[in-house]
């Protein structure tokens, strides 16, 4: 059952109706779209600190403006940061959804209508290997039967592309680079590592332009 919650500050910048980087995210939301029906979009960057998860509850906000239902899942077992940035604790989650006992959506919480967020739940040293079992793919391919499009916010790409289910069990990728912090070499070489792996790479986003 989903549980609504109240939104953190950063939370509120993304997702509050007078954001200043909502226009940016509605064009992106509407340009994903355009390329028809994606399902899973899979968020991922060159390294940490690219701003992957503000980038998934930002276009998520975006897309429920536009009238469909989301749901953003970390899939960032080494490095969490989704309950961090709602100002939530980490108890159940992705991790919790994986018996197949109860449907994923049931270890969600609404954080605005018709937005689920799903966190790590509780992780350990052996569930960084959960994302590469196929149990993983159908957990999450089991939402979009009553969601218009899931997110995942995705590790790096070098860990993305090591987990089959991550590159390619989903509608695509979506590379988030950063522009303080990303260099041209990473970018590009994030890029082609995605393309040899066969990941289908829907668009490269631009984030933390002053």
């Amino acid at each position: 059952m989903e549980r609504r919650i109240s939104r953190s500050p950063e939370t509120e910048l993304l997702l509050g109706k007078d954001s200043p980087v909502k226009n940016y995210y509605e064009d992106l939301a509407i340009n994903l779209i355009a390329l028809g029906e994606i399902g899973t979009v899979v968020v991922t960057s060159p390294e940490t600190g690219a701003g992957c998860t503000s980038v998934c509850l930002g276009l998520a906000g975006a897309f429920v403006g536009l009238e469909r239902r989301v749901a953003v899942v970390d899939c960032n077992l080494r490095e969490p940061k989704l309950h961090a940035v709602l100002g939530e604790p980490n108890f159940v989650g992705l991790t919790s959804g994986l018996s197949g006992e109860r449907p994923l959506s049931d270890y969600g919480r609404e954080v605005a209508p018709g937005l689920l967020v799903v966190t790590t739940g509780p992780v350990s040293p052996s569930s960084v290997t959960v994302a590469r079992r196929r149990v993983f793919v159908e957990a999450v391919k089991g939402l979009e039967r009553d969601r218009d499009i899931v997110i995942l916010d995705a590790p790096v790409v070098a860990e993305t592309v090591a987990t089959p289910g991550l590159a390619r069990g989903f509608g695509g990728i979506l590379l988030v680079v950063h522009a303080q912090k990303t260099s041209k070499k990473a970018a590009r070489e994030a890029a082609n590592t995605l393309h040899h792996a066969g990941a289908e790479v829907l668009g490269v986003v631009l984030n933390g332009c002053p």
